[in-house]
């Protein structure tokens, strides 16, 4: 129990992750064969027992780890190997974790050494076959119930043990603190007294020294001895907290101050049973404290006694200090002292000019701005004189330790009335400058900087000292210096305008984008005198240019990965399906019974609808990544409606609707255009049609209408059959149903990829919402445009119009031409050794099916080096054609082709991926294979493609 308890607590101190809890109660099997294994996930399943079978012993041992109840496993499993790396792989588990093991044992005798090999094993339970069903599953619950019980313990031994060991932190953090502070504990009782080690230093009474009240008492002061004699005997006559600082007699540091506090302790029942409390020296303080009295004291006689202008105002905006001059200013206050600043100023100045300097001293006091205000030129109020003043604000810290403001103001009127006008026009220009949110400079005859504007200093952190001259360039980045001040120069040498663009300092060190711009300036005479000009800053349209730069990049970036996303998601898909479709085939060609025939063409259909979801993202993709090649080529109009309407007339007659055609006139003998991509957009428009409709009819209506500058060419089409003249036109469906229809609102976004009308379309018709997205796109990559007109309830008009040149005379079109039918592709035998190489066993296994039914040999491979391998061991399989996953784990199949290759084999290597991009052709063929195909897996394809190569 205690090597139990102390394995959880090394766990939890060292915050262990411990294997997952969750899945105590799961049930591990390695049966003798899978059979077995589905019998046994019967009964466990049967009786609520969740189960996990394994087929290795590997994957048996790596899945107890991860989390199990019980395991069971049958001796033929246990060779002296397997037990050897099971008991290697639960050693690795938790101190406190032992997973019963139940080990089927075969029918008939065992022997002895078998027996003590698997008894090595520990926790082992031994179990007879043929199983009986009853026993075999009681013992499960109750081995299951004992590993529940195991759990139980150890999270009771980890709650009680995590309790004690976070109270011994918890004390120690407390001591840890306590030390920190440097304070010291004691205690009292009426009859015990406790002092700290720590408090006996803070007395400086010795190791020896008998703890006691009286001793204490000793140490203090007479001074203050009495008070607090006083102050502890009524704490403990009335059961109150003790409080208060007192000065003692240190025998080596002399007068100390010191600050005591003490609780009482008591019982649940009221009852107090000691003092606890702590001491420490506040020496420091008490100085600090007397310090700054004195500095209060000071700092009271400088502004009284000084017969300069000043005050001071409190952080209530209330006049708290002022000097004689400021008392002889303010004469007409009364009282001065304590007064509102608003209700002071009132009382000197007119309402309007009072009220801007209170907000001048309340946003200095807030911000901790100073303000040097322009000289004041005003009337008194109270004496009604006008007089000039000079003053400024400045943010100060009080004794009290608040803001406050001082004022500072002296009387200039005198002075001022001689320097009036020129003090006016400077201040107004500075004022323009310093309000101007751009930096504004200017240079004399010399091109030397002789004034820069207050937020040019603001911004930069720049003294005027270190601005003037050619010091401002210095407050660009040290890259761009040397550019910017020649540029500058080079501009005022030529006396021309100046433009620059340059990184600039801010005054917290870093740097922002900023433009300097300037003219030159001159006299009436034509003088030249220096520049005028400006710095804004650019920053915010830098950067954004450079972050198009980077959308820029990472757009291109996209684009590339674009393909190779395609491809993943091809083969992702693509691989599953093809074994999905596949052994429905095999397992179609084992079926006799109707119903079960039925049942594997419903899978087939299925999912050969998800390979078309799976090809319209595809096309969708690259149609927007401009990937969608177009390929016109010659073909009859009406001969691809022929094939529409042979392909779509099983799917109308299964709903018992008709599928009509109809020509509004002739149309062109032969068009050019991708009759592909054309048909793609016709069954899918016709198709959404049959789908959407329940009854009435769907019906395609064509028509032919001749560009104006091309009547000439169809005139001279019909007159001459020795010439196929060609000629412009548009070529328009109008696919026409009885349907559902569509509300107006929604067909706005009915184009947009992944949407549908609404969701009960989803549900009740299926699809993705690509169709008719990829429509639109498909219809202007082929010149044209997909228009819709509906009607909700009563049924769509989809409008197909393509732009097209068409070939020939216009003539009556044929619906009777002949539509090529898939015909049954005969069997085709080989006899060869193939090779075959994928990482999914169910591809491996469709192929080894496919090309042994067609009379070949089969050998397998998971892996592109393990067919290296192979081929090239000292005693090599006859192979006479590789067929090559190109996705694989390990070695891929582009590079084991390429290193096939460089090795000098020369058998044929088909490529197998899922990726359906055109370019997947050229990249395996480029690595060294010799042909291509794609999954899922077409059989007849295969076989076909093996015995062209092999001849």
């Amino acid at each position: 129990m205690d090597s139990l308890r102390n394995a959880i607590i090394e766990e939890d101190v060292v915050e262990h992750r411990h294997t997952s809890d969750v899945h105590n109660q799961r049930v591990v099997v390695f049966a003798p064969t899978p059979q077995d294994a589905h019998l046994c996930r019967q009964i466990l399943e049967q009786n609520d027992i969740s189960i996990f079978c394994c087929d290795t012993i590997t994957s048996f041992a790596d899945t107890i780890l991860e989390g199990a109840g019980i395991a069971i496993i049958a001796q033929e499993h246990l060779s002296e190997e397997s037990i050897d790396y099971l008991r290697n792989s639960l050693a690795k588990q938790p101190k406190w974790s032992e997973v019963p093991i139940l080990v089927l044992l075969p029918v008939g005798e065992i022997s002895s050494t078998s027996l003590q090999r698997i008894l090595s094993l520990e926790h082992v339970t031994l179990i007879n076959r043929p199983l009986r069903i009853a026993i075999f599953v009681n013992t499960v619950l109750a081995k299951l119930r004992d590993r529940m019980r195991q759990f139980e313990v150890r999270e009771l031994l980890r709650e009680k043990d995590l309790a004690q060991l976070r109270l011994r932190r918890e004390a120690g953090r407390l001591d840890m603190a306590i030390q920190a502070g440097g304070m010291a504990a004691w205690e009292w009782t009426k009859t015990e007294i406790f002092w700290s080690r720590s408090l006996r230093q803070l007395y400086g009474f010795d190791e020896i020294a008998e703890p006691s009240q009286a001793a204490m008492f000793a140490a203090i002061i007479d001074e203050d001895r009495d008070r607090i004699v006083a102050e502890w005997s009524k704490a403990v006559e009335l059961d109150q907290a003790f409080r208060s600082e007192f000065r003692i007699h240190h025998p080596e540091l002399g007068q100390r101050w010191l600050a005591a506090i003490g609780e009482p302790v008591k019982y649940k029942s009221g009852k107090s049973v000691r003092y606890s409390g702590l001491q420490w020296d506040v020496t420091e303080q008490k100085k600090w404290e007397l310090e700054l009295r004195q500095s209060r004291e000071t700092f009271k006689r400088l502004i009284d006694d000084s017969p300069q202008g000043l005050y001071v105002v409190d952080a209530d905006l209330r006049i708290q200090y002022a000097s004689k001059g400021a008392r002889a200013a303010f004469v007409n206050v009364k009282p001065f002292i304590g007064r509102s600043l608003r209700e002071a100023l009132g009382v000197l100045w007119p309402e309007q000019f009072a009220e801007e300097a209170f907000e001048h001293f309340r946003h200095t006091l807030v911000t901790g701005q100073s303000y040097v205000a322009p000289t004041l030129i005003e009337r008194r109020a109270d004496i009604g004189a006008t007089e000039a003043y000079d003053w400024s604000l400045e943010r100060i810290t009080l004794p009290d330790n608040r803001y406050g403001v001082v004022c500072h103001f002296y009387d200039n009127t005198q002075r001022q009335q001689s320097v009036d006008m020129h003090r006016a026009n400077e201040m107004y220009f500075r004022d323009i400058a310093d309000a101007s949110p751009a930096m504004l400079w200017v240079t004399d005859e010399a091109h030397q900087c002789t004034f820069l504007s207050k937020s040019w200093y603001e911004t930069t952190g720049q003294t005027k000292d270190e601005g003037m001259g050619l010091g401002w360039t210095h407050a660009a980045h040290p890259d761009d210096q040397s550019r910017v001040a020649e540029e500058f120069l080079g501009a005022a040498r030529k006396q021309s305008p100046f433009w620059s663009e340059f990184r600039l300092r801010m005054a917290d060190g870093s740097y922002r984008w900023a433009v300097d711009a300037g003219r030159p300036r001159y006299e009436s005479d034509g003088t030249f005198v220096g520049y005028t000009g400006y710095v804004i800053d650019a920053n915010d349209r830098k950067i954004f240019e450079q972050s198009l730069e980077k959308a820029k990049i990472l757009a291109e970036n996209a684009n590339r990965s674009r393909g190779e996303f395609l491809a993943n998601m091809s083969h992702e898909i693509r691989t599953p399906m093809a074994a999905i479709l596949g052994h429905a085939d095999i397992l179609k060609d084992h079926l006799k019974d109707p119903d079960n025939v039925q049942v594997v063409e419903t899978i087939r259909r299925n999912g050969n609808f998800l390979l078309n979801i799976i090809n319209d993202i595809l096309d969708l993709s690259k149609i927007d990544a401009g990937k969608m090649v177009i390929e016109k080529h010659p073909v009859r109009p009406d001969g691809l409606l022929a094939e529409v309407r042979s392909l779509m007339d099983v799917r109308a007659s299964e709903k018992g609707i008709p599928l009509l055609i109809e020509f509004d006139g002739p149309i062109p003998e032969v068009i050019e255009t991708d009759a592909i991509r054309l048909r793609q957009v016709l069954l899918n428009l016709v198709g959404n049609a049959i789908k959407f409709t329940d009854k009435g009819k769907v019906k395609v209506v064509v028509a032919f209408v001749t560009k104006p500058d091309s009547v000439g060419n169809q005139t001279k089409a019909k007159r001459t059959d020795e010439k196929r003249a060609h000629y412009g036109g548009n070529l328009i469906f109008h696919i026409t149903d009885t349907g559902i229809g569509i509300k107006p609102e929604d067909q706005q976004a009915l184009f947009e990829p992944f949407v549908q009308a609404d969701n009960t379309s989803t549900r009740t018709f299926g699809g993705t919402g690509l169709g008719l997205a990829i429509c639109r796109r498909l219809a202007y990559a082929l010149g044209g445009e997909v228009s819709l007109e509906s009607e909700y309830g009563k049924g769509s008009k989809f409008t197909l119009s393509i732009d097209t040149e068409a070939i020939g005379p216009l003539v009556e079109p044929n619906l009777s031409l002949d539509v090529a039918v898939e015909q049954p592709t005969e069997d085709i035998t080989i006899s060869a050794n193939v090779l075959v190489v994928d990482d999914r066993r169910d591809i491996r296994y469709l192929a080894q099916h496919f090309i042994e039914k067609a009379g070949g040999s089969v050998l397998t491979a998971t892996n592109g080096q393990e067919a290296i391998d192979m081929i090239y061991s000292p005693n090599p399989p006859a192979v006479d054609l590789i067929v090559m996953d190109m996705q694989m784990p390990i070695m891929d199949g582009y590079d084991a082709s390429a290193e096939l290759r460089r090795r000098g084999c020369k058998l044929p290597i088909i490529a197998l991926t899922a990726n359906a991009m055109k370019s997947d052709r050229k990249e395996c063929l480029a690595a060294g294979c010799t042909d291509y195909t794609t999954k899922p897996l077409d059989s007849h394809k295969l076989i076909a493609m093996i015995q062209r190569l092999l001849k």
